[in-house]
């Protein structure tokens, strides 16, 4: 194996790392807040139970993801296939960006970060006409734009419908966490695997064509287990930021991760990049009256953060990669 391509997965690990300990915590918010109190309550096995369940979606994606994993190889993206370099500083500019969010406890896209380390860079390096624009309008930004208001829309009319049979009787209930609770962030976590996981094994596998090791179940391997290993060490940061930030009524919560676990899986399955950060905030705000309105706000900044901020700063650090790169190796 190349040192190229030792170097590429490592720092795919430290991608996968970052997208473990950034999103997965998001699947288990509420089995880490104290029901009485809706304050962030320390727990270890919530973080154990994502990580399983994101891991496992990672591995089962190269049965369940060939289409996105299609969509996101590098020559995919690219009018012609791209250098090595390209895609170890790709990986590197969107590992740099995630790690910097989960330790300033911010939540960010995955997709987000990827998508934009390989368009800012490209556009950099080899101009705008690089990028294979009706491809990336259609299957990567128009998903991704239009991901979380299809989830809007699902559990808007889903509650509607819930709401004149009265079952919102029903959903009163205290916000104690139930089995539903622990199988629905299951279902979440899991989904979140099965969608981060292809993004980021393309790239991986990009970097060991032409190698002894050029096969696509060592970079599925080493982001599953990356993905775990980060929800257990850093799991809880952006799971504290999000105390209060998500639905704290059973019905509500259980809708949400029910519409982010279907919509997502079947993008997955389809080819459809959405971000399931995104797609999660919107479920969360499509609930009507106030339990929805209250999260639409910060759905829709967060939205656009991830246009503004996470697209081009993953780029940018992308760029700075790939110019460290070439000075240290020429």
């Amino acid at each position: 194996m190349s040192i190229t391509a030792d170097i590429g997965l490592v720092v795919l690990f430290v991608l996968a790392f970052g997208n473990g300990a950034n999103d997965v915590g998001k699947s288990i918010v509420a089995l880490m807040t104290d029901p009485e109190t809706a304050t962030f309550r320390p727990r270890y096995s919530p973080l154990v139970w994502g990580g399983i369940f994101s891991g496992l979606g990672s591995v089962a994606a190269i049965l369940i993801s060939v289409r996105l994993f299609s969509a996101f190889t590098p020559q995919s993206f690219l009018q012609t296939a791209p250098g090595s370099s390209f895609i170890l500083a790709a990986l590197a500019g969107a590992a740099a960006w995630i790690l910097l969010a989960t330790l300033l406890r911010i939540q960010v896209s995955t997709t987000h970060a990827i998508v934009g380390a390989i368009i800012v860079q490209a556009v950099y390096l080899l101009g705008a006409s690089s990028l294979q624009w009706d491809f990336l309008i259609w299957r990567i930004l128009l998903p991704l734009a239009a991901g979380p208001f299809a989830a809007f829309v699902g559990v808007y009319v889903l509650s509607r419908l819930s709401h004149r049979r009265g079952a919102e009787a029903s959903e009163t209930s205290s916000g104690r966490v139930g089995i539903a609770d622990w199988g629905s962030a299951a279902g979440v976590a899991f989904a979140r695997g099965v969608n981060d996981a292809p993004k980021m094994a393309a790239l991986g596998t990009f970097l060991l064509l032409g190698t002894p090791e050029d096969t696509v179940w060592l970079p599925y391997v080493i982001v599953g287990v990356a993905v775990v290993a980060g929800s257990l060490v850093w799991g809880d940061r952006v799971a504290k930021t999000l105390i209060g930030h998500t639905p704290q009524q059973r019905g509500h919560r259980l809708k949400a991760h029910a519409a982010t676990a279907v919509l997502i899986s079947a993008g997955a399955y389809f080819g459809d990049a959405f971000s399931t950060t995104h797609v999660s905030d919107g479920a969360a705000a499509g609930h009507h009256g106030k339990k929805g309105r209250q999260f639409l706000r910060s759905a829709l900044r967060g939205m656009a953060t991830a246009w503004m901020v996470t697209l081009p700063m993953a780029g940018l650090f992308a760029i700075a990669a790939s110019i460290l790169g070439a000075r240290f190796w020429g």
